[in-house]
């Protein structure tokens, strides 16, 4: 009986490990230093990155599923650059008056961007 219990542990932890494995291989992380450097990539003319983040970002840090489905984005930026007016964004009022809040849906699904008086921001998917 203890053999079987045994077997029946190490089974299901294989399997847990190989459902990890697969969403970790579907996963992918990209670093940009610059604003340049990522407008020269697909990820925002596919829309995985918001037109709203500020031309003075820096140490860009994507996060995205391999079916193009955006997780997270984070990055730094200098204070004051902030697009004020962009189509696809609605500002949202928040707690801080400080941070500036935005939904952009600028592929369809929504996106949810936060730029902080510090210089640091994100953009995090709202599905």
């Amino acid at each position: 009986m203890k053999k079987i219990g045994l077997f029946i542990v190490g089974s299901m932890l294989i399997l847990m490990g190989a459902v990890w494995l697969v969403d970790s291989a579907q996963t992918v992380e990209s670093y940009y230093e610059t604003y340049q450097k990522l407008r020269e990539t697909e990820h925002m003319s596919r829309g995985w990155v918001s037109r709203i983040i500020p031309a003075s970002s820096y140490a860009i840090h994507t996060v995205h599923q391999l079916n193009g489905e955006l997780v997270s984005v984070r990055f730094k930026y200098e204070p004051g650059d902030a697009k004020e007016d962009e189509p696809s964004c609605t500002v949202l009022d928040g707690d801080d008056p400080q941070v500036a809040q935005y939904r952009c849906q600028p592929s369809g699904h929504s996106v949810d961007v936060r730029l902080e008086p510090n210089g640091e921001g994100q953009i995090i998917s709202n599905h």
